[in-house]
């Protein structure tokens, strides 16, 4: 448990992985190209989508959402990046699309009280144990994933890229387009967040 915990905010582990490039296409995509790209990356742009998001339903949306405007623009596409950069790309986006939309339907609907940090902080920190292990792990799996559901969107892209899609800095900065610095300097604030939302959550399954 301690070991699972650990490799949440363990800052080392991340930095002491080696970057590797991948050349990119430099040309344009035929058509065969383009469906077998994503027949073959499909799995791996599921799986991101279901780390950004922490909802199956929001994964599924925005994958769906990202391959539909990818068979839209794939003519376009010239080889600035490799391929399957290119479609993670455009899935990272329409996460953040899809979640932006459910966060405004929720606060249409639902006005949020006075102080919705604190309310959401007792719900994360006080949740209702299960009778075995298997019920536990769900639990700490819903608890994690609503926490870094709750980052904001740059904060919970690299941590989900980094921390559980075993990405380096230099390919997720690739992905977001921002430098390496940024993408370490947002990973330490998400990680920071995370333990004040998780410390005494993270203590109790310690104890």
């Amino acid at each position: 448990m301690d070991a699972a915990f650990d490799s949440l905010f363990d800052d080392r582990r991340v930095c002491q992985r080696t970057s590797t490039r991948r050349a990119s296409m430099e040309k344009s995509l035929t058509e065969p190209e383009f469906a077998r790209a994503v027949s073959v990356g499909l799995p791996k742009l599921i799986a991101v989508a279901r780390r950004l998001s922490g909802d199956d339903e929001v994964a599924a949306e925005a994958v769906q959402n990202a391959l539909l405007k990818a068979s839209k623009s794939w003519r376009k596409f010239r080889g600035q990046s490799h391929v399957d950069t290119w479609l993670t790309r455009i899935v990272i986006h329409a996460v953040r699309d899809v979640i932006a939309a459910r966060r405004r339907d929720t606060e249409n609907l639902h006005p949020q009280p006075d102080a919705p940090g604190d309310r959401q902080r007792e719900t994360l920190v006080a949740p209702q144990r299960g009778p075995s292990q298997q019920v536990l792990d769900a639990e700490i799996r819903s608890v994690v994933a609503t926490a870094v559901r709750s980052l904001p969107d740059r904060q919970r892209e690299v941590f989900g890229l980094m921390v559980w899609q075993n990405m380096t800095a230099g390919e997720v900065g690739r992905l977001l387009d921002i430098t390496p610095q940024t993408v370490h300097a947002n990973l330490h604030a998400a990680r920071k967040r995370l333990r004040q939302l998780l410390g005494d959550f993270v203590d109790d399954q310690r104890d």
